[in-house]
């Protein structure tokens, strides 16, 4: 069945988030049933307010316009992916609250292989800019997916690493995919596009804002096996709260050290394994 006019319908205009659409789904068995057992039912649940059932009730008033939405994305090359779909990556499912929906431009799932995140601070190093262009072009030629979040510094050259290595890399967003951020990126997002594809769980013209970025951090570890921290700042929060991630989803974090690097003390705290850069990339595949 095609999910999408609902999961659509309860994430953006009843305005569920991906826990309380689990609590729906688990409760009634499907979006289209939320409708159908009626407000009452809804009130019922645990945690659940008036307000919130009502709005997550009246949601349905919009899938007639949803459809047609749906049916202009198509035209712009957008696709999606919702969690009930057979073709949702298994990899985020397991994260405690993955992504009812995912718009996307491109290739997407990818066929299964192996998979990487490779972050870091927005201001490198220009040791740290090469470094993720080898790590990203060394992973590629392994036929390694890179993951990253189209920011600048590290996360652009890392998608640069995969695509000269003639590789596959997915960009997670934290805004809709009619809004590319930043500006400067738009002509990689399409390269990105072409070779593997750009994700996001907010709707087409949704701006980016730092809540955002943080939440797109879930996603970005969540479809990875690992986690290559490349060149941090002790202010990095975003690429903190990536590591962080990591460690709640039981997942090994890599911190690049090397002569002329920044670094962080943070990274104790999640249990990192210092490597030396991509020299040391086999002890990383041999975590996968």
């Amino acid at each position: 069945m095609d999910y999408r006019k609902y999961v659509i319908a309860l994430r953006e205009e009843g305005k569920v988030g991906p826990k309380t659409f689990q609590q729906l789904v688990s409760a009634f068995g499907s979006p289209e049933n939320i409708y159908k057992v009626g407000l009452e039912e809804i009130q019922k649940l645990p945690g659940m307010n008036p307000a919130k059932a009502e709005r997550i009730f009246a949601s349905q008033d919009k899938l007639s316009e949803i459809e047609e939405h749906i049916l202009f994305l198509e035209e712009l090359g957008i696709g999606i992916s919702t969690i009930l779909d057979d073709n949702y990556p298994s990899i985020l499912k397991k994260i405690d609250d993955p992504p009812p929906l995912l718009y996307y431009k491109g290739k997407f799932p990818l066929k299964k292989q192996s998979s990487i995140a490779l972050v870091g601070t927005t201001q490198p190093t220009e040791e740290g800019k090469k470094e993720a262009i080898l790590l990203g072009k060394a992973l590629a030629s392994r036929g390694v997916m890179v993951v990253s979040g189209l920011a600048k510094g590290i996360d652009k050259e890392s998608h640069m690493g995969a695509l000269i290595g003639e590789g596959k890399t997915y960009a997670v967003l934290g805004n809709g995919l009619g809004n590319i951020y930043p500006k400067e990126n738009i002509h990689l997002a399409k390269e990105i596009s072409e070779n593997g594809a750009l994700l996001t769980e907010y709707p087409l013209n949704v701006p980016v804002n730092v809540g955002q970025l943080m939440s797109r951090n879930r996603i970005i570890v969540g479809l990875s096996q690992a986690v290559i921290v490349v060149e941090t700042r002790p202010d990095a929060k975003g690429v903190i709260d990536a590591g962080q991630r990591a460690k709640d989803q039981g997942k090994p974090v890599f911190l690049v050290k090397k002569e002329g690097f920044l670094s962080d003390p943070h990274w104790k705290d999640v249990g990192a394994l210092i490597i030396r850069g991509v020299q040391d990339l086999d002890l990383v595949l041999n975590y996968l």
